[in-house]
Order: structure tokens, then sequence, then C-alpha cells
């Protein structure tokens, strides 16, 4: 694997590639929402430099995956409204899958954070789902067992090494 990862602010021609990925994946659960809406929230967080922010994972000059740092998520959810920041919206194409893609981006993302300052970071995914055994297996732990838009949600959590900052 020779990936690339940047903010998806340097490659703006993958905005309507990621934004897709993410409507097709997630955009049931934004009923009033569309895919030229997600596209143009995406492209408001194409940056890396702050929160919200995307990263992207390039490989041979094409989109492979990707992955959000964003202040909040579970929006309305009272048992987490305190924690940030979260990684949203970690996605890898399906013809590069198990190929490292994933553990790579969250490596960054995490990195990333760190960077900015934070000592920790959440997210949430399907109980039981591959993603959560992913994620276990990269060192996040389970927070809480929760229920979320309809899903058996896992809030998990990951304590960040300080930066020196």
């Amino acid at each position: 694997m020779d990936a690339l990862v940047t903010a998806l602010s340097e490659y703006p021609e993958f905005v309507p590639v990621v934004a897709r990925w993410h409507w097709q994946e997630w955009g049931h659960i934004d009923p009033g929402g569309t895919l030229s809406g997600w596209t143009a929230a995406l492209a408001r967080q194409a940056a890396a430099d702050r929160i919200p922010g995307t990263l992207v994972a390039v490989e041979a000059g094409a989109p492979v995956g990707a992955v959000c740092l964003v202040e909040t998520d579970m929006p309305g959810h009272s048992p987490v409204a305190a924690l940030s920041p979260w990684i949203k919206g970690l996605y890898v194409d399906p013809s590069a899958r198990r190929r490292g893609y994933g553990t790579l981006l969250m490596s960054r993302c995490e990195t990333w954070a760190a960077a900015l300052g934070h000592c920790a970071l959440y997210l949430y995914t399907e109980r039981g789902s591959a993603a959560e055994r992913l994620y276990a297996a990269i060192g996040w732990q389970l927070l809480r067992h929760d229920h979320y838009n309809g899903l058996a949600a896992s809030v998990m959590c990951k304590s960040l090494p300080p930066t020196g900052r």
C-alpha cells in the first residue's frame, strides 16, 4: 500500500465522490437530506487544519477512503452531548477494503486530533459490526451501549497521546 492521506481540500475533485459514498452509506438516516446538500456540507469541511475537517486516502491518483473529524455527533442524544471531538464517516471503497486503508485513515485522524490538542476521541458504530471489531482491534474502548436513530450502537473512545503542545 502506497497511499497518501491528506486533507480532502487538496483534492476538491474528490468531494463529490466522498459525498456519494457517505450518502449511499448513511443518507437513509437523513430523510430530509439530499446528495447535493451532503456534497455542499462536505465541501465546507474539506480542510484538515481545524474541526470539522476531512481526510482522504489516495492511491494511484484515485480516492480509496475518507474519514471526518467533527466536534459532536449523535445530535440530540444527551448521554453523549458533552463528548468531543468525534470521528465520523470512516468509509473505504469496497474495491479497496481489507487492505489497511481504514486503519491508516483512523491512525492519521487520531494524530490530527492530538495535534489539535485533544486528549481523547469518540465515535459510534453499529453494535456487533465489522466496524466495531476494527475499532476494537486498533485500540478503541467501549464506552457504552446505546440506541440511536433506530440503531443498536456502541459508543467508543480512544485516549490520545500528548503531542508536547
